[in-house]
């Protein structure tokens, strides 16, 4: 089982699964009911990873054999502003089910657009999962008698290789790391609204950058955290790849969580985003210690993170469905976190970042606006601070 079920056990303390989505939208009356259907179903019957559920013991993950067809249905929307409230009606009682199939489908059709919503419980896939999913849409194809087998091959490799990660000497820098920090905020109680995402501005990549601007995401986050309200220390929870390439064709979840920490004062020095980095570095040198166990390791640190960043590189959003054309979208809203105070989103489009942010007023005590604007400030202070390297 997966470290990425670290959020799933804090998701499962409140009586509801974590979840993550797949949306495409095509004109109306485009998509066939019969095919989708069709589809949907054989991409359940292709990957193992979607015939079990997570199920929890005494704190513990483990994973349930739950044969069962994709829990699929067309529901009819008044129109195109109703497809978010119907959305995120679906994904309520997916979360809070007891017994539901680990994916569902809902085919949603307006008098502007057919929409169709995949559901998939977080600890069951990953980004290169839903990769291969989305190439699975185009048509229904066989199963692979064989996919059984190297899914369980696979959950034993990521299994056996996190127990030599949670026992070697990554243990003592994580705790080492913690222990220097002291005292670590704690996770507020709350009853997450469902809230309008907030796209932010876009920050443009300066000509002739190199090398990856994730770092400066990070940083650009801790110092608009500092900005608006947050104490030291700072911590941002993010996946982290590390699957083995051996199973690259292979549906589930081979990821870690990591976090980012950070505890410094005032972040003026033209020094602070190079100082960060070497920071960063260092605790990516240790990536492949499960979450699980740097939550156990005896510190004050709990688990809780401030914020939970997704950061992706956007490729083609035209997808197949049923060997028709439709775009990938995302939802204009979405429940907020119970832990982190909100979440954070990025995508790479070519020259430039595009920010989104998940995040309710009334909660965090300070607005997006006000976050955005000192997040876009400092990740354009950090990456123009790089020097152009000459090609």
């Amino acid at each position: 089982m997966s470290a990425q079920l670290a959020f799933g056990l804090e998701a499962e303390r409140f009586g509801r699964r974590s979840t993550v989505t797949l949306m495409f939208r095509t004109p109306p009356s485009r998509l066939v009911t019969a095919d989708v259907c069709l589809v949907v179903q054989s991409v359940v019957l292709r990957n193992p990873a979607l015939s079990f559920r997570v199920q929890f013991s005494r704190g513990a993950a483990y994973q349930e054999w739950y044969p069962t067809e994709c829990d699929f249905a067309e529901l009819e929307v008044a129109d195109e502003d109703a497809v978010s409230g119907c959305v995120m009606e679906v994904i309520e009682k997916f979360e809070t089910s007891l017994d539901s199939a680990p994916m569902a489908a809902r085919l949603m059709r307006s008098p502007e657009s057919d929409n169709l919503l995949l559901i998939f419980d977080h600890a069951l896939v990953d980004e290169q999962s839903l990769l291969l999913i989305k190439r699975q849409l185009e048509g229904p194809s066989a199963a692979d008698d064989q996919q059984a087998e190297r899914y369980r091959a696979a959950i034993i490799d990521r299994k056996t290789s996190e127990e030599a990660a949670a026992t070697g000497p990554g243990t003592k820098f994580w705790k080492d790391r913690l222990e220097a920090v002291g005292e670590f905020p704690l996770a507020k109680a709350k009853t997450p609204r469902i809230v309008p995402f907030d796209m932010l501005p876009s920050v443009a990549v300066p000509r002739g950058f190199r090398g990856s601007l994730f770092p400066y995401v990070l940083f650009a986050i801790h110092c608009a955290l500092r900005d608006v309200s947050e104490p030291d220390p700072t911590v941002i929870g993010y996946p982290w790849g590390g699957r083995n390439s051996a199973y690259s064709d292979v549906v589930g979840c081979f990821m870690n969580t990591l976090i980012s920490l950070d505890t410094t004062g005032p972040q003026q020095s033209p020094a602070a985003a190079a100082d960060f980095l070497r920071r960063w570095y260092a605790e990516l040198d240790h990536a492949d210690v499960p979450f699980t166990t740097v939550v156990s390791l005896g510190s004050k640190f709990s688990g809780s993170v401030t914020t939970q960043l997704s950061y992706r590189h956007v490729g083609e959003r035209t997808v197949k469905v049923a060997g028709v054309p439709a775009v990938e979208f995302t939802p204009s809203q979405g429940r907020g976190p119970r832990g982190p105070a909100f979440l954070t989103g990025v995508t790479v489009h070519d020259d430039e970042l595009r920010l989104r942010l998940l995040l309710d007023e009334e909660i965090a005590g300070y607005g997006s606006e006000e976050f955005g604007t000192r997040w876009r400030h400092w990740l354009k202070t950090a990456i123009s601070s790089v020097p152009e390297r000459k090609s």
